[in-house]
């Protein structure tokens, strides 16, 4: 009988997977409450107080903030469940809880952009309207938060794993 599960390396257990070299790290993060926002994305700014999201490798800031996806889709991160308030609204936008279904990591470091030239295909210095990239052949969600030296990538939980082997395999993390 075949023995498939061989052929695949093992899930790592996200609460203390890390990779650290010199200049670089990166980890996942666990406790970021994060939603889909697809329609009016103006009237969902305004109802909760925030922009109308970070573009590829723009700046996020804060707890609460937002990345832009489309035209008409953006993901909020760090809104209260209350805040969220899933489903269709009045105002012309729908809310549907993501939390499950994104996995998030965070790199830190001054060796970021090298992550970046690696896996996509984005000039730095003209980065785009939006967040949605492709990141080492998979679609995700690419910004930077608080700062210049701390990035974000939100993936389809499916393929965290993949990511982190490519990761693993790259020589800057080698």
């Amino acid at each position: 009988m075949l023995d498939n599960p061989q052929k695949w390396k093992p899930v790592p257990h996200w609460a203390t997977a890390g990779l650290d070299r010199e200049g670089i790290s990166a980890r996942t993060l666990h406790s970021l409450t994060q939603c889909l926002v697809s329609g009016n994305l103006e009237a969902f700014a305004t109802q909760h107080g925030l922009d109308l999201g970070a573009g590829a490798l723009g700046l996020a800031r804060g707890a609460r903030y937002t990345a832009r996806l489309a035209r008409d889709r953006l993901i909020a991160v760090g809104l209260t469940a209350e805040e969220m308030s899933t489903g269709w609204h009045k105002d012309g936008y729908a809310v549907t809880p993501m939390n499950a279904a994104l996995h998030v990591f965070e790199f830190t470091g001054p060796g970021i952009l090298e992550v970046v030239a690696r896996a996509t295909s984005i000039d730095p210095q003209n980065a785009g309207p939006c967040a949605a990239v492709q990141f080492a052949g998979v679609t995700g969600c690419l910004y930077f938060h608080e700062s210049q030296q701390r990035m974000r990538l939100h993936i389809e939980r499916g393929l965290a794993a993949y990511i982190w082997q490519w990761l693993q395999e790259q020589p800057i993390f080698g």
